[in-house]
């Protein structure tokens, strides 16, 4: 009886974990659209913009102060876009206010847009930590993806 509890329990914790908040139906990819954008400072911060659309592709504009510069192309494998897509799903996006601003001019904005249906873009700005901590961990996920090796170069003619 025992064995069965545990295996009851280890089944339902597979298919908790695989649930759909994890996955975009075939019309959520439409328009399903997360972009993380960091703006200059008086320094050396980075500069550049992360798109990322339903379909788990991403294009990244790396304009000041990092490694690589110019236009660049990935697919985010499943398990970082199932994380981002549930990132996504349990943000308030209703209750979050449009900007978090420290007053401080020389601190670079992170910046926010989202998506799920047509028309709906939510755009949030945020300096330093003053952000909801879930809107920094999306951030933070995204920004993650800019230092991974999965980015091609796109040449344009």
């Amino acid at each position: 009886m025992k064995n069965i509890t545990i295996l009851t329990l280890l089944m339902a914790a597979f298919f908790f974990s695989c649930s759909p908040k994890n996955k975009l139906s075939k019309k959520e990819q439409k328009f399903w659209y997360l972009s993380v954008e960091k703006t200059p400072c008086f320094g050396t911060c980075p500069i550049y913009k992360i798109e990322i659309n339903g379909l788990a592709e991403a294009d990244k504009d790396a304009k000041r102060f990092m490694d690589e510069l110019g236009l660049f192309k990935a697919t985010i494998d499943k398990e970082t876009f199932s994380e981002l897509v549930s990132l996504t799903k349990t943000a308030d996006w209703k209750n979050y206010k449009s900007e978090y601003l420290t007053g401080y001019s020389d601190l670079p904005s992170t910046i926010i847009r989202f998506s799920e249906h047509a028309g709906d873009t939510i755009c949030i700005r945020y300096e330093s930590t003053k952000a909801p901590i879930e809107l920094q961990n999306l951030a933070d996920k995204v920004d993650s993806l800019s230092t991974l090796s999965i980015w091609e170069s796109v040449i344009l003619d």
